[in-house]
């Protein structure tokens, strides 16, 4: 009897002993999963609006906010920026800009230029601002020349902090003046971490929106990049349609690029 009421003390010890641990360890879990799940914002900015490219209405019409980039001396800018706003949707400046080793063609006769002067360059940006007035920011188009030309890049933002923009700068270079002169000036800057296109292949989208998507549950927060025309177009919608709810479970939130400049 003795030995059975023993028995019976460490087996109740042991019961004690299991599960208080099992508590521990499953506190352990919760944490770390909720380290792992945490929320992060995704802006995508989607550029080349401005030439009623592949995709312009579908992309449109995506249920998540975006932020369009539209080029201000294209043939269909206006139409374009119109089909932006009624969509609810964010724009900013798509400008052309001079390229390291890219034709002079792909910028445009309206770009901006290393051979160009201040007031000639200030003058552009203006120009561009007249007519898109309702942008909020801009980025650049190509542009890897221009954005390693400290003159060049504080002209732009000199502009740009007088419209109270901001700027994303597409990252085509690795000198890029951008981040250090925006510090500089006082203008709200953010930069793109993942190219989401350029493939007619879905699933290489996909992928790098899952990346997007990593990127902003660990750091908070991420700029995506992708394009409506040859560069992306019904690819990149597709992508992104089929995609939405598996982010969207999976703790990302959807937000217009100023949204990650507050």
């Amino acid at each position: 009897m003795k030995k059975s009421w023993k028995n019976g003390i460490c087996y109740l010890l042991l019961f004690s002993c299991c599960f208080v641990g099992g508590r521990v360890v499953a506190a352990k879990q919760a944490v770390k999963a909720t380290s792992v799940s945490s929320c992060g914002k995704l802006a995508i900015v989607i550029d080349d609006f401005g030439y009623n490219g592949e995709g312009t209405d579908a992309m449109l019409a995506l249920p998540i906010p975006l932020t369009a980039a539209v080029m201000p001396f294209s043939e269909h800018t206006l139409e374009d920026a119109e089909k932006v706003q009624a969509a609810g949707k964010e724009v900013i400046i798509h400008m052309p800009m001079e390229s390291l080793d890219g034709k002079p063609e792909w910028v445009g006769e309206k770009g901006i230029f290393r051979n160009m002067d201040d007031e000639g360059i200030k003058a552009r940006v203006e120009e561009a601002f007249t007519i898109l007035p309702d942008a909020v920011g801009m980025n650049n188009h190509m542009g890897s020349a221009i954005m390693e030309d400290e003159r060049c890049v504080g002209i732009i933002l000199d502009v740009l902090k007088e419209h109270e923009g901001f700027f994303v700068d597409s990252v085509t270079t690795a000198k890029s003046q951008g981040r250090a002169l925006t510090k500089e000036k006082g203008v709200p800057f953010l930069a793109r971490r993942v190219f989401l296109d350029s493939t007619d292949d879905v699933e290489v989208v996909k992928k790098n929106l899952r990346k997007a998507a990593e990127i902003a549950l660990k750091d908070g927060e991420v700029v995506a990049i992708g394009h409506v025309g040859p560069e992306g177009g019904n690819v990149t919608v597709k992508a992104i349609e089929c995609l939405i709810p598996e982010l969207e479970k999976a703790g990302i939130t959807f937000v217009a690029a100023s949204e990650l400049t507050k």
